[in-house]
């Protein structure tokens, strides 16, 4: 488990302010692509923060796996959703898709230490 019961937090923080910046960025280009850029981002952040928010109460590792397995199930819904209902300019969409899952994957390695090592 985590030394510092603040990581997934963290970790969550800087996706979406990651995301909100490509929001912006965006918004120069139009509201079109802001607003498909929330569609991808939320898709990621959103099951993400369920995720984080049910790993407070639970260090098994069977239930780990499990919530895994159906934050990954959330996300997969969540783009399905997105791109049925909406229909969202992909250049925001996609964008904001990758810069979350970037900041996903590469967050750990980069952020502070959050376990121990001895």
């Amino acid at each position: 488990m985590f030394a510092d019961e603040r990581a997934p937090r963290r970790l969550l923080v800087v996706q979406a302010a990651s995301v909100f910046v490509i929001v912006l960025g965006f918004l120069f280009v139009g509201v079109d692509q802001s607003l498909a850029a929330i569609l991808g981002g939320g898709s990621v952040v959103l099951p993400n923060a369920w995720f984080a928010f049910r790993m407070r109460w639970t260090s098994r590792a069977g239930i780990i796996l499990g919530l895994g397995i159906l934050k990954i199930l959330l996300v997969i819904v969540c783009l399905a959703l997105a791109l049925v209902l909406f229909e969202p300019e992909p250049a925001g969409f996609f964008a904001a898709l990758s810069v979350a899952l970037l900041v996903q994957i590469i967050g750990p390695m980069v952020g502070p230490r959050s376990w121990k090592t001895e």
